[in-house]
């Protein structure tokens, strides 16, 4: 099985791809378009993107470019503990380091333990395992990367400072993604995406209609509407017993929804 991910190996993204397929071909992506479009395309089966991080909050590209990509749906889900790790260049000590890089998203689970830190500049990067791999690749004692202990391992780093991250109960959840039509675990659950009319009470008559069928709530995200300023598109995970069920409450939501999944 191939899975692919965003980021460089040792990421915790393939991480969580290994937890939850087992022994699979992980291959990396550059960016989370990138990802999305092989799927999109057909040249790559599954992928594996993060959606929601229990620190940082929503990972908004995640449903961004779900909905740019209405052939791609959500058919499974993981939620991966994530901690966080300070690694240098062997042989160096943490009052050395002068720069730190990281993912933006890594970068802000880690604010206190940054900020407790002098005469230090903290540079944001496109993954946390590549950072890793690039402070290693230059040598210079005084560069360091948070990223996952896996990547100090496999690219011969160390590991300076452990559990960086402002919460010890750190986890990120992760949507599994493939082509419509491709098989779905059957967890119970829905994504839909959906845009209401611009008036009072719109949301709310929207949020009454899972409610009538008690169906819990478990996210919320708003989003700009590309092409039109300032208005909103929301997608809303539902605990959904079955596909039909959601497919009808979509009809009673509003005039523009959207599936992205039932798994």
């Amino acid at each position: 099985m191939i899975v692919g991910f965003q980021g460089e190996p040792g990421a915790f993204s393939e991480e969580a791809a290994t937890t939850l397929f087992g022994e699979i071909e992980a291959r990396g992506f550059l960016t989370f378009d990138a990802l999305v479009e092989a799927v999109d395309d057909g040249t790559l089966p599954l992928g594996l993107h993060p959606c929601e991080n229990s620190i940082h909050g929503p990972v908004t590209r995640a449903y961004d470019l779900l909905y740019a990509h209405p052939n791609v749906r959500i058919v499974d889900e993981t939620v991966h503990r994530i901690v966080q790790t300070l690694i240098g260049v062997p042989g160096a000590q943490l009052n050395e380091i002068r720069r730190i890089e990281s993912h933006p998203v890594a970068l802000e689970q880690c604010r206190r333990f940054l900020r407790s830190l002098h005469d230090v500049e903290v540079v944001p990067v496109a993954d946390t395992a590549g950072a890793v791999r690039e402070v290693l690749r230059v040598g210079y004692r005084s560069r360091a990367a948070i990223g996952p202990a896996a990547s100090a391992r496999r690219y011969g780093g160390t590991i300076l400072a452990d559990a960086v991250q402002d919460e010890a109960e750190n986890y990120t959840r992760f949507f599994a993604i493939a082509r419509e039509g491709a098989p779905r675990r059957r967890l119970g659950r829905a994504v839909l995406a959906f845009v209401l009319q611009h008036q009072p009470g719109s949301l709310h008559t929207a949020l009454g209609v899972f409610a009538e069928r008690g169906l819990n709530l478990r996210a919320l995200v708003a989003r700009p509407l590309p092409g039109r300023p300032f208005e909103y598109i929301f997608y809303a995970e539902l605990d959904c017993p079955d596909e039909p069920q959601a497919r009808s409450v979509m009809s009673e939501v509003g005039a523009e929804t959207r599936l992205l999944g039932w798994y």
